[in-house]
C-alpha cells in the first residue's frame, strides 16, 4: 500500500478542501475590498437596517432621533450604503433625494457620514444616460459643509449639463472614469471649481498706508512691515492708470495695469521678487491662502471633443478652475473618448486653469493639447486653445506632466503673470507665458514643436532639457521680446526639425511702443549645449546664438 502523509484520509481531505475554500474566499474578499469605494463600517448598534434608500423612504414608524443604516442606495451592495439620522425638516434640511430623504410621517432622514463620502451615496447611477454630475455636485457640497473627503475609487460617471462642482476638501478618485459632454461646456462656469475657503479682502488704501506701500514696493525689497497683518495672504497691488505691456499686432489693446503679486509671511517677509516700482496704487487685495493642503488624486477624464452648444468660439471651461492655494492635483489622465476626435470650434481656457493662487502643484498627469491649426480655415479655432491656462500664479510647479501632439495642436500652456514657475521632468509641446513671467526654471524636460515662448524677467534657468524645433527660446515679439534678468542654459540639447535658420535665443521685437523698457537679459550663460541636426542632416542654414 502506498504511503501517504498522516491526516490525508477522507477527513483530512475534507479539512484541506475547507481550508482551500476559506483561502480563496479570503483572497476574493481582499480583492473586493481593494475595489470598494468606501471602507465598510461596523453595524451601528441600535440602528434600523434596511436594504436601500427606497425601503428607508417607506418606513413610516421611524421616530425623531432614530438611526438607520442602508446596505445600498438602489440595491444592497451597490456602494451607496450609508447611515442616516431621523430629524425634523428645517429650512436648511429639505428633501433632495440624496443626503436628505423624505419620510412618510413628515420627518426626514439626514445623511450622517463624517469620515468620507462617495457619489453612489447621493444616487449617482453611472449608466451613461443619467447626468451623474448632479449627484456629484451634491456629494461635494456635503463634503465641503462637513469637511470630509470624497473617496470614490471605482466606477464610471457621466457629466453632461452639470457645471460648477465645488471642491474644498481632498478627493481620492483612484480608478474612477469620468465622461464629460463638451456640448455643455460653459464660458463662465468650470466643470470642477476648486475653491478658496475664505473670500478675497480688498485692502483699504488710506493716504498714509498708500504712501508707505509706494515707498516699500520696489525691486529688491524683502520685508514690508506694513503688510505683516496679512501674513498667510497672496497680495496683489496694481495701478490701473499706468498701462504697460501693450500687445503689438492687437489694435486698441490697452495692455495690463502695472501690477505686482507676492505672498506675505510672518513680520511682513515677502515671497516673490518685486519687479516694478509704482507711482500710484489704485487697488490692493489680499487673498487668503489655506492652512492645509488639498490633494485631488486619481481619475481618468474622457471628453467628447464637440463644440459647445453656446455657438460661441470664445473661451470655454471644460475641466478644473483652481482658485485655492496649496492644492496638489496628481495621478490623472485626460483625453478624448475612444474613437472621438477634437472637432470643437471653440477655444478652451485650460482643462486646468489656475487663477490667483500660491503654491499649486500638478504632477503625474497626462493631458492633451487641443487642435487649432486645421487646414480648412472654416474649421480652424480662431483663438489660442489651452490644456493648462491661468494668471496671477506664484510658486506653481508642474512635475512629470505629459502633453504632446503634432503641428495641428496649439500649445498646451497659456498663462500670464506667472512667477516662480517650475517645470520638472515634463514632456510638453509648449511652455508659454504671454505677459510677465518672473523666474522660470525648467529641468530634465523635453519641449516639443510649439516651443518655449516667454517675456518677463528674473531667472530663466534651463537644465538638462531638450527642445525639438529651430529655436530654443523665443522671446515673444507681441510683448517686446523682453527679458529683464539672467538667462542660463546648462547641459541642454536643441534638435532642429526644419532646414531654416536656427537660433538658440530668438529676440525679434516689433517697431512698437510697448509702454515699458525692453532688453535682452542682464547676462547670458550657455554651458554644454548640443545642437543636433540628425533630423535635418542636409541643413546648411546658419545657427545663431542670439
Amino acid at each position: 500500500m502506498r504511503n501517504r502523509p498522516a491526516g490525508t484520509g477522507r477527513a483530512g481531505y475534507a479539512l484541506l478542501s475547507l481550508a482551500l475554500m476559506l483561502t480563496i474566499l479570503g483572497a476574493l474578499t481582499a480583492a473586493l475590498a481593494q475595489e470598494a469605494p468606501m471602507v465598510t463600517q461596523p453595524p451601528l448598534v441600535g440602528a434600523t437596517r434596511c436594504a436601500d434608500v427606497q425601503t428607508l423612504k417607506a418606513l413610516a414608524e421611524l421616530e425623531e432621533g432614530a438611526f438607520v443604516e442602508t446596505l445600498g442606495f438602489y440595491a444592497p451592495g451597490d456602494g451607496g450604503g450609508a447611515r442616516y439620522r431621523v430629524e425634523q425638516p428645517t429650512e436648511e434640511l429639505q428633501p433632495n433625494d440624496a443626503d436628505v430623504l423624505a419620510l412618510p410621517n413628515g420627518l426626514v432622514a439626514v445623511l450622517q457620514e463624517r469620515e468620507a463620502v462617495n457619489y453612489r451615496m447621493f444616487g449617482a447611477i453611472g449608466d451613461g444616460v443619467n447626468d451623474d454630475g448632479v449627484q456629484m455636485k451634491l456629494a461635494h457640497t456635503y463634503a465641503n459643509a462637513h469637511r470630509v473627503p470624497v473617496v470614490n475609487l471605482t466606477g464610471e460617471f457621466w457629466i453632461r449639463e452639470t457645471n460648477g462642482i465645488p471642491i474644498r476638501t481632498s478627493v481620492k478618485w483612484g480608478q474612477t472614469r469620468f465622461h464629460i459632454d463638451e456640448e455643455f461646456n460653459s464660458q463662465s462656469v468650470p466643470r470642477f471649481s476648486v475653491q478658496n475657503d475664505e473670500p478675497t479682502v480688498n485692502i483699504e488704501l488710506t493716504d498714509e498706508f498708500k504712501a508707505a506701500l509706494l515707498q516699500r514696493i520696489r525691486p529688491g525689497v524683502q520685508i514690508i512691515p506694513e503688510l505683516a497683518q496679512y501674513a498667510g495672504h497672496l497680495i496683489s497691488v496694481s495701478d490701473d492708470n499706468d498701462r504697460i505691456g501693450l500687445r503689438a499686432g492687437y489694435e486698441g489693446n490697452r495692455g495690463w495695469a502695472r501690477e505686482e503679486l507676492f505672498y506675505v509671511e510672518q513680520e511682513g517677509r515677502i515671497i516673490g521678487d518685486i519687479a516694478f516700482a509704482f507711482d500710484d496704487i489704485t487697488a490692493a487685495s489680499a487673498i487668503p491662502c489655506n492652512d492645509v493642503y488639498t490633494i485631488i488624486e486619481g481619475g481618468a477624464f474622457y471628453v467628447s471633443g464637440e463644440s459647445p452648444a453656446t455657438g460661441s468660439t470664445g473661451y470655454h471651461y471644460n475641466g478644473f478652475s483652481i482658485g485655492r492655494s496649496r492644492t496638489i492635483i496628481r495621478e490623472q489622465w485626460v483625453g478624448l473618448e475612444k474613437g472621438a476626435r477634437d472637432v470643437s470650434l471653440a477655444a478652451r481656457s485650460g482643462f486646468y486653469s489656475l487663477r490667483n493662487v500660491f503654491d499649486v502643484t500638478l504632477e503625474n498627469i497626462r493631458l492633451m493639447p487641443w487642435e487649432k491649426n486645421r487646414r480648412e480655415p472654416e474649421i480652424a479655432v480662431p483663438h489660442g486653445t489651452y490644456g493648462i491656462g491661468g494668471s496671477r500664479m506664484l510658486n506653481c510647479t508642474f512635475r512629470n506632466v505629459t502633453a504632446e501632439s503634432g503641428p495641428i495642436a496649439w500649445g498646451v500652456f497659456g498663462t500670464n503673470i506667472n512667477k516662480n514657475f517650475r517645470i520638472e521632468r515634463c514632456r510638453l509641446n509648449r511652455v508659454d507665458v504671454h505677459f510677465h513671467c518672473w523666474n522660470l526654471y525648467i529641468e530634465d524636460s523635453e519641449i516639443g514643436f510649439a516651443g518655449i515662448s516667454v517675456t518677463g524677467g528674473g531667472d530663466l534657468f534651463l537644465d538638462n532639457t531638450t527642445r525639438f524645433g529651430n529655436s530654443f527660446i523665443a522671446f515673444r515679439r507681441d510683448y517686446g521680446s523682453r527679458w529683464d534678468g539672467r538667462v542660463r542654459l546648462r547641459g541642454c540639447t536643441l534638435r532642429p526639425n526644419g532646414t531654416g535658420t536656427v537660433s538658440v535665443l530668438a529676440y525679434n521685437p516689433a517697431d512698437f511702443d510697448y509702454q515699458y523698457p525692453i532688453g535682452f537679459g542682464e547676462s547670458v550663460t550657455i554651458e554644454d549645449l548640443v545642437v543636433d541636426f540628425s533630423a535635418v542632416p542636409d541643413s546648411v542654414a546658419p545657427c545663431w546664438l542670439l
